[in-house]
């Protein structure tokens, strides 16, 4: 399938929605890990809700996302706003962070890790890693692999699945994450308490912030 049009198609929803100019709960969650100024990258941007809330909190964004529409949209928005971010179009299905060594005091990504098999999760973990300055914080918003939504996927392998449109969607375990952390990141948060995932449900997104080891 069209990877990008499926995206330009979900960012023509989005543009409706009445969250989609509000920074999520978790980037207001988040933040109060992070150092008090730095650079930024947010990873999976969309149109950029949280990266314009991250700016206008002083730090220095580079806001990136898979759809160009989407980024589009958030640069006019940026501009509206008064705020500065840098854009760039990122396909992280490469595994490969364009940047140099310890380039951000923080990496961010809300519900943009999810779409990849083990190898490719792996490698974005460790470039992620690989990015972030010494002292650096990464903050990660992850699907539960208790998410009901499971049960009307294809499922491939354990927390991996497949959804009507062959979109990849990988589901993680608290346990699944913290074997892939646990030799690259300190944890400082690692739960499921994040956002519900419909209204009134019980099963909550994975939260993990952690400190590069």
């Amino acid at each position: 399938m069209d990877i990008q049009k499926y995206w330009e198609e979900k960012h023509k929803k989005y543009g409706t929605a009445d969250w989609i100019d509000k920074p999520s709960l978790f980037a207001e969650f988040a933040v109060k890990y992070f150092p008090k100024q730095g650079k930024l990258l947010d990873l999976g941007a969309g149109q950029g809700q949280d990266s314009r809330y991250f700016a206008s909190k002083g730090y220095e964004v580079t806001s990136t996302d898979l759809c160009g529409q989407a980024l589009k949209i958030s640069e006019t928005k940026t501009k509206q706003e008064k705020l500065h971010i840098n854009f760039k179009e990122l396909d992280l299905s490469k595994g490969i962070l364009p940047y140099e060594n310890e380039s951000f005091n923080v990496v961010y990504a809300s519900l943009s890790l999810h779409y990849f098999d083990d190898e490719i999760t792996e490698k974005i973990f460790s470039e992620i890693n690989r990015v972030l300055t010494s002292d650096g914080v990464v903050a990660m918003l992850l699907n539960n692999i208790y998410d009901p939504k499971t049960k009307y996927l294809t499922k491939k392998s354990e927390g991996l699945f497949v959804n009507e449109e062959g979109v990849l969607r990988r589901f993680f375990s608290l346990s699944y994450l913290e074997d892939k952390v646990k030799q690259k990141f300190d944890v400082l948060v690692m739960d499921d308490k994040g956002e519900a995932l419909l209204k009134d449900d019980p099963i909550n997104l994975i939260r993990f912030i952690g400190r590069k080891k």
